[in-house]
């Protein structure tokens, strides 16, 4: 014979449950879910339903697919695109006092910083892109 849970240990149950579906959303918002990955996930959340003894009933995660992936619309492309100027820009600027005709090292303290912030924004895009 199989017991009935109480309605307290139920409620227990769901709450653990639920808050590890919050736990597996969190680990993948913003990030970008392979199909495989979501279905590890989703097997993942059956053991764990299973594990508490209960039924699976709707508990969903967010989706996989590309409506989930994307970081905005034409604004963020073209705040890139804005970053990758001013990255040829700071290239430019930085080899123009590099390759000046006699450099003096405050030359090369400009072309030093510049490669800073080439690098600092460089660095801005690539987690931009990857999220």
């Amino acid at each position: 014979m199989s017991k009935k849970p109480t309605s307290d240990s139920l409620s227990r149950k769901m709450e653990l449950i639920n808050k590890k579906v919050r736990e597996i959303n969190e680990r993948r918002r913003g990030m970008r879910v392979t199909r495989i990955e979501d279905e590890l996930d989703r097997q993942e959340l059956s053991n764990y339903v299973r594990l508490m003894g209960l039924e699976q009933e709707d508990i969903s995660l967010e989706p996989a697919g590309e409506e989930a992936l994307v970081p905005g619309g034409n604004i963020f492309y073209l705040t890139l695109a804005v970053e990758a100027l001013i990255e040829v820009v700071l290239l430019y600027i930085s080899f123009s006092y590099i390759l000046a005709p006699r450099p003096t090292s405050l030359d090369y303290l400009i072309a030093a910083v510049l490669m800073g912030m080439f690098c600092y924004l460089g660095y801005i895009i690539y987690t931009s892109l990857r999220k």
